[in-house]
């Protein structure tokens, strides 16, 4: 007994060192708690909760469960590696050319914008890509993957308007953010804050306007811009709800990762923008993001 337990010590030292760069190593852990898998952790009201579980599990859950059991039975890889891994359980081909993720600058601050037509999906996309080329990146992200220990060293969690201290958690992550990019990493954002959706119940879906936080980011921090526009959108099921309420279209996040399985992904990956073409760009921090979205836009238009 004493020495299994000095077993897995030792193993989880091993790991924790192959985490910090590009190895594939695996550890039998225990399962995922299955209550982890769901957007209603963020609410406080109770009622909330309820509702959103509920639609979760009618319309995507178990599936996702299943892929989430598959995985762990294939043995989770800690680090880089991770997303490959969890990208082939999902059925998910990147399709993205070399000659395109060789754009990606291999060393210095660099903070890469993207459009956010799907949600979680983008994020664990995007990390597969970069990895390719750099491992020192840093997703922003809202999204299921924060507190997974494979994956803690890519994440800075984004808090959600309605959680709580969400101030505090919020002024965090910006810190957070600029000590990474200050230190010559790379952030990977998307700058609406949100997944994309249509004004009215059967409009086009629209990414929405870009937050300034994205520009100061940028300007203090002397990084570079990578832009990288994702073709597609969420359901129709999904932009109507997100008319009629936040709660509903909270419920169907899951869906839309369930809605991802087996459909390849082909982001397109823009030239970089240097800190001089910026300057010249525009001056205020929301006429600057303001232009990046438009570049970003722009690249799906060219294809």
């Amino acid at each position: 007994m004493r020495s299994r337990r000095l077993s897995l010590i030792v193993s989880e030292k091993i790991n924790n060192l192959f985490a910090k760069g590009n190895y594939s190593v695996t550890q039998d852990l225990s399962k995922y708690d299955s209550r982890r898998l769901s957007y209603a952790n963020t609410f406080n009201s109770p009622i909330k909760r309820v509702i959103i579980k509920a639609i979760e599990m009618v319309t995507a859950k178990p599936t996702l469960l299943r892929k989430v059991r598959a995985f762990e039975k294939a043995g989770i890889p800690f680090g880089q590696p991770f997303w490959s891994a969890a990208l082939s359980v999902m059925g998910i081909r990147l399709d993205t050319p070399e000659s395109e993720i060789n754009r990606i600058p291999k060393h210095g601050p660099l903070v890469i914008v993207a459009n956010h037509p799907h949600g979680l999906v983008d994020g664990m996309v995007l990390a597969a890509l970069v990895g390719r080329v750099r491992t020192d990146y840093k997703i922003l992200t809202r999204s299921l993957l924060t507190g997974v220990e494979q994956i803690d060293q890519f994440m800075i969690p984004v808090p959600f308007d309605h959680e709580e201290n969400a101030v505090e958690k919020g002024l965090d992550m910006r810190r957070s953010a600029m000590a990474h990019l200050m230190a010559g990493g790379v952030i990977i954002v998307f700058p609406s804050g949100k997944v994309a959706n249509s004004e009215t119940a059967f409009g086009p879906v629209i990414e929405a306007p870009w937050n300034p936080f994205t520009a100061n980011l940028i300007t203090r921090s002397k990084a570079e811009v990578l832009p990288v526009f994702f073709p597609g959108r969420n359901s129709r099921a999904y932009q109507v709800a997100a008319q009629i309420s936040a709660t509903l279209r909270q419920s169907l996040l899951l869906f839309e990762i369930k809605h991802a399985l087996g459909h390849p992904q082909r982001p397109h990956i823009g030239p970089p923008i240097s800190q001089d073409e910026l300057q010249k760009l525009a001056k205020s921090p929301r006429d600057l993001v303001a232009c990046l979205r438009e570049i970003t836009l722009d690249l799906g238009a060219k294809t």
